[in-house]
């Protein structure tokens, strides 16, 4: 009888996981429950006007087993286009994508090696530069693409006990060029004890995305600021970016999450390279694998913090309750924020809200 009722929780589990998961799982358990929910409140009302006899009730149960096999039915026949078609263009932009990597690796390749020529001139560089700029640009976009293609397969990422701590180095020594390059001061606040259950290489996207927008959406030569912080959050770990950038409005805030948004144009504009517009949604989707939340608060004019908790992985999480540590916040400003939050159901959008809250003060070295 326990091995039964260990079956059945791991069932119901498995397909409770699926529901959330799955949009086209979904709609057919919906429109089946609909359909069988349809057949109840008719057969309840026949069945108020009749007597209640052991062949009803065999009536009533085979109506209702052939009420769910024939929504099946329909169901299966309904989505199977619109299954197929999201097949198809998930094949069709990860065999574009493949197909383009190589031709821009030998363009790329060839403007750095013309550009070894201490002869060439000036102009001719200058456009060599430009080439070998947008050529990564362009490499950006594409490794978005496949990225976000990835993730409608959750099953490939394979997830073990991470420490986001040497990541998350990693990722801020791997931008110091551009961040110089754009005259930004880059720091990293870091604590222990920041262990997570995840995928090493999607976690390590999720902060070199984070950390690129904070560097791309801080004007050049601003003498702009950029802070790195990690650190467990209660049974969460925090890894948060704050910028003195230029800031988001309330209406860019309803959108960010949103596949190739990249706000009005006036805001694109104040920046010289802007990003594809891809960063945020596979952030915002790489956080949901990982059953996380993910928090932007931002002012015009002021920067942005953007804030990702990730699930503390057991053993750390253990560790840190037993030794009671508290968490504290000092400190506030009041900001428009957006904030998506996966540890429950999938939600369909970021809800929005002019709010005062409370931040960890912070210190520029």
């Amino acid at each position: 009888m326990r091995r039964y009722a260990a079956s059945v929780i791991a069932l119901w589990a498995k397909y409770a996981s699926k529901y959330r998961e799955d949009l086209f799982f979904r709609t057919s358990v919906n429109i089946i429950a609909l359909q069988v929910g349809f057949v109840l409140l008719t057969l309840a009302a026949l069945f108020l006007a009749l007597i209640f006899t052991r062949q009803s009730w065999l009536i009533f149960g085979a109506i209702i087993a052939a009420a769910a096999l024939f929504g099946f039915i329909v169901t299966r026949a309904i989505l199977k286009p619109a299954h197929e078609t999201l097949r198809y263009q998930k094949r069709f932009i990860s065999d574009v994508a493949h197909e383009l990597r190589t031709p821009l690796s030998t363009i790329k390749t060839s403007s750095e090696v013309a550009l070894i020529d201490e002869k060439l001139p000036r102009s001719t560089r200058k456009i060599f530069l430009e080439t070998i700029e947008e050529l990564g640009r362009v490499s950006e976009i594409i490794n978005n693409l496949l990225s976000l293609e990835n993730l409608t397969r959750p099953e490939r990422m394979q997830f073990k006990s991470v420490d986001l701590a040497p990541l998350a180095e990693a990722v801020v020594k791997r931008n110091l060029p551009l961040a110089r390059e754009r005259s930004i001061r880059i720091s990293m606040r870091k604590e222990t004890g920041c262990v997570v259950w995840g995928n090493g290489a999607a976690l390590e996207q999720i902060m070199d995305n984070l950390v690129k927008n904070a560097l791309y959406y801080t004007p050049k030569g601003a003498q702009g600021t950029a802070l790195v912080e990690l650190r467990p959050s209660e049974d969460m770990v925090l890894f948060s970016v704050t910028d003195t950038g230029i800031g988001m409005s309330r209406d860019d805030l309803s959108h960010i999450f949103e596949p190739f948004y990249r706000a009005d144009i006036s805001r694109v504009r104040k920046v010289k390279k802007a990003g594809s517009g891809l960063g945020l949604t596979i952030v915002s989707e790489m956080v949901r694998a990982h059953g996380g939340k993910i928090r932007i608060q931002s002012q015009k004019r002021k920067g942005t913090e953007v804030s990702v908790y990730l699930p503390m992985g057991g053993a750390a999480r253990h560790a840190r309750s037993s030794a009671g540590i508290a968490d504290s916040r000092i400190g506030g400003r009041t900001y428009s924020e957006a904030s998506i939050d996966f540890t429950g159901e999938h939600p369909h959008a970021a809800k929005i809200n002019d709010s005062r809250f409370t931040f960890g003060s912070v210190q520029m070295r």
